[in-house]
């Protein structure tokens, strides 16, 4: 009778025992802090070089009587309507400080294509330097002044919080998604080197694209109380550090693409012929204004 009694007490404790198992393991681990497998922030690499053009023929250098002056390209987005460019690139406005950076290596490297371009073409050039420090001197003895400028139409949506996650090296941060468009128009000018009367425009229209972006917010933590079982616990705020913006990477991408477009067109525009009639009006531009 006993033995019974024992194993019907047995017999009902066994099931308790499985349906209050899950409520035990909690609390059990319920002191063990949470933790998430570190990942690789995005390796942004290779933001800086930009193809380079190929000349399709050349001629003897200093062939042509023609001197041009040829200027960094220089930029305006939607945000800011002054050009700037050369080392003063502007802060602000639509494009990140590692963005601005990318386009710098982009204007000085079609700044210097731009001039391989003249000479193969037989002209003598000069530059390339920013449009606000060419010096007198030089404005003087050349024909035209030969300059770039593009236009940026830069926009991007809401960012949307997709969560937090800890990197490789300790850190940990918020991460958020956007898109990102795109737009890119290039005017090509020809210019009267002294009075810097424009004598010729060309445009280059290369549409818009649209990107998705990521980047990642910094957090850094602190003690918020105590865990109950000797510990501390720890809870997270942001910082004012960026771990990490895909859109330069983006950005560079973009003009990488567009750079070979933008310079077939010059090689189309820049024109020994008509440039040799156009020094011919900036000389009587210059007799006109007493230069």
């Amino acid at each position: 009778m006993k033995r019974n009694i024992l194993i019907g007490i047995l017999g009902g404790l066994l099931p308790a025992v499985f349906l209050f198992y899950p409520t035990s393991a909690l609390f059990i681990t319920a002191c063990a802090a949470p933790t998430q497998e570190a990942r690789q922030k995005p390796v942004l690499t290779d933001l800086y070089s930009f193809p380079k053009f190929n000349i399709p023929e050349t001629r003897k250098a200093g062939s042509v009587d023609l001197t041009t002056v040829i200027t960094i390209p220089e930029y305006k987005d939607t945000y800011n309507q002054e050009y700037a460019g050369g080392a003063r690139v502007s802060s602000g406005g639509s494009m990140s400080g590692d963005m601005r950076k990318v386009f710098q290596s982009f204007a000085g490297t079609m700044g210097e294509d731009i001039e391989t371009q003249l000479v193969a073409k037989g002209m003598t050039t000069k530059g390339p330097f920013p449009l606000s420090e060419i010096t007198y001197p030089d404005k003087k003895g050349a024909d035209l002044t030969v300059s770039i400028n593009v236009v940026l139409d830069i926009q991007s949506n809401n960012p949307k919080y997709l969560g937090w996650s800890n990197y490789e090296g300790g850190e940990r941060g918020k991460v958020y998604t956007a898109d990102m468009s795109v737009g890119v128009k290039v005017f090509y000018y020809m210019l009267e080197p002294l009075s810097g009367e424009k004598m010729w425009i060309k445009t280059l229209d290369l549409g818009v694209q649209s990107y998705p972006y990521e980047y990642a917010i910094a957090q850094e933590s602190y003690v918020a109380g105590n865990d109950g079982c000797g510990g501390r616990v720890y809870a997270y705020r942001d910082t004012n550090k960026q771990l990490y913006d895909t859109r330069a990477k983006i950005f560079s991408d973009v003009l990488k693409e567009a750079y070979p477009k933008i310079m077939k067109s010059a090689w189309t525009y820049l024109d020994v012929n008509e440039m040799l009639n156009l020094k011919l009006k900036s000389q009587e531009i210059r007799e006109r204004k007493r230069y």
